[in-house]
């Protein structure tokens, strides 16, 4: 008696989870979740990036890196290595902005296509448990029903077998997996909620399913690791935007010259962008934090030594992140740096080139950019600017025949901003009544820059200039001190 007692409380405990699970969700439900969280979304984005591009203060950014860009390449042979380029380490990933019309046009399609072409009762093809499948056919894709749809375009679309799931979260909200092929392969998911809209992609989804679709295709011999776009709108003044690599990525693939490789740590959020209203005054954060990421090639040079090894460029990290105001002028990118470990590109044992930023100083620094009131961008850092480049290619150097030995290969270049609370510069343009050539004017602190035993130091209210003379440097870096006339 007591043993079918348990029985009889298990047998009704399993019926009443089967019970709790939500039920599937119906056609029109899935169209109206997607059509309005996909439109929401459509027309929050361009008033959003609208916001951004009005900033002043990302337009005072741009005419700063604009004007020291004018410096070109320094230190007397450290070929490729120029301010420009420093100043475009970390470049503010800001797109174009739609006009109001053009997102409202936008966001229309979309929902049109949702509603009336993709999640209707015609295309449910089976219902179970907690989720709806829906088969999409060409026919559904390559046209809005106000013409016929191109048959080139439907054929391509068909061969995929293209299918999507729509499952009820219940609270959580809903989830829409792509399906691919008669196998029925998930290489990406979206997630809809009251406020968010996830997409998730799983490289090793992604290539299961084109070796299904496309038996002939050559596809890396290795691809895993799982990346997140993420859009979370609370309406045209709160959107924010994320990308995260959710697991860490690996793609590895063979040729005839050897193996190549990419990899990046995990990092959640990669890279964040979000427009906000606070105190009746708009705000944009956009932030960068990418991880160690490696790239290795072959060696397919003539050195025996070097047989069968790989080349490795390792960046230990990236990172960044702005907050600016609308109507002000002034912002700070706050935690720049390369990581918490020094870059490189070695070949075996050589490191080739070595790069360091503060690597006495927390490898990190936060920029400031205020006009001041002549009108001038003035940039101050904190705690400092300290970047280190090494390189010697001597190991992998091939001589060709008859070529006179090369004396010196090793190149050591440092740029350091340094010297009290915030030491700072301004670009001073070019005076063409005085010849005055333009360039940074040190306004407090102390600037240098050295290539190996040579070294300009510029004190506050000097200027660091290109050097006057044309056959060749005297100093031995490429620039000078003098008044700034």
């Amino acid at each position: 008696m007591k043993r079918n007692f348990w029985v009889t409380g298990t047998v009704a405990l399993a019926l009443g989870v089967v019970g709790c699970q939500p039920p599937a969700p119906e056609p029109e439900d899935v169209a109206e979740v997607t059509a309005r969280r996909s439109g929401d979304l459509v027309r929050n984005i361009g008033s959003s990036m609208r916001t951004l591009s009005n900033l002043s203060a990302l337009k005072t950014l741009t005419e700063v890196t604009s004007t020291i860009g004018g410096f070109g390449d320094v230190g007397g042979g450290l070929q490729g290595l120029s301010i420009t380029r420093m100043a475009e380490v970390a470049p503010l990933p800001v797109p174009g902005a739609p006009d109001e019309a053009t997102s409202q046009a936008q966001a229309a399609l979309v929902e049109k296509y949702l509603r009336e072409r993709i999640f209707i009762e015609a295309n449910v093809e089976e219902t179970q448990g907690s989720s709806t499948t829906f088969r999409i056919t060409g026919e559904d894709l390559c046209s809005d029903g106000s013409t016929p749809a191109a048959p080139a375009c439907v054929t391509a679309v068909d061969k995929y077998e293209l299918r999507i799931r729509a499952t009820n979260k219940g609270n959580a909200g809903l989830e829409l997996e792509l399906l691919f092929g008669a196998n029925r392969t998930e290489p990406l998911s979206l997630s809809f909620s009251d406020v968010r809209v996830g997409m998730i992609v799983d490289l090793g989804g992604v290539k299961d399913t084109v070796k299904q679709l496309s038996p002939e295709t050559e596809l890396p011999r290795v691809m895993v690791g799982r990346v997140e776009l993420a859009l979370t709108s609370k309406g045209p003044r709160d959107v924010e935007f994320q990308t995260s690599i959710l697991d860490a990525l690996s793609v590895e693939w063979d040729t005839t010259a050897g193996g190549y490789a990419f990899s990046t740590a995990k990092a959640s959020p990669l890279s964040e962008m979000k427009v906000w209203q606070k105190d009746g005054a708009n705000w944009a954060r956009v932030a960068l934090k990418l991880g160690t990421t490696e790239i290795r090639t072959p060696y397919q040079g003539a050195k025996a030594e070097f047989s069968g090894q790989q080349y490795v460029a390792s960046l230990s990290g990236l990172s960044y992140a702005m907050e600016a105001q609308e109507g002000s002028e002034a912002l700070t990118l706050a935690h720049i740096g390369l990581g918490e470990a020094q870059s490189y590109l070695a070949l075996g044992g050589h490191k080739l080139t070595t790069v360091d930023l503060n690597a006495l100083s927390g490898r990190h620094f936060d920029l400031h950019i205020a006009k001041g009131t002549d009108g001038r961008a003035v940039l101050s850092v904190r705690p400092e600017l300290d970047l280190s480049v090494f390189t010697n290619m001597e190991p992998v150097y091939e001589y060709a025949e008859g070529e006179e030995p090369i004396a010196d290969f090793t190149k050591n270049f440092q740029l350091r901003l340094s010297g009290g609370d915030a030491p700072s510069v301004r670009p001073v343009p070019a005076n063409t009544s005085t010849g005055f050539p333009g360039g940074l004017q040190v306004v407090s602190g102390e600037l240098s820059v050295a290539v190996n035993d040579s070294r300009v130091t510029v004190p506050a209210t000097k200027c660091l200039v290109k050097e006057r003379t044309t056959s060749g440097s005297t100093t031995g870096v490429g620039f000078e001190a003098r008044d700034c006339q």
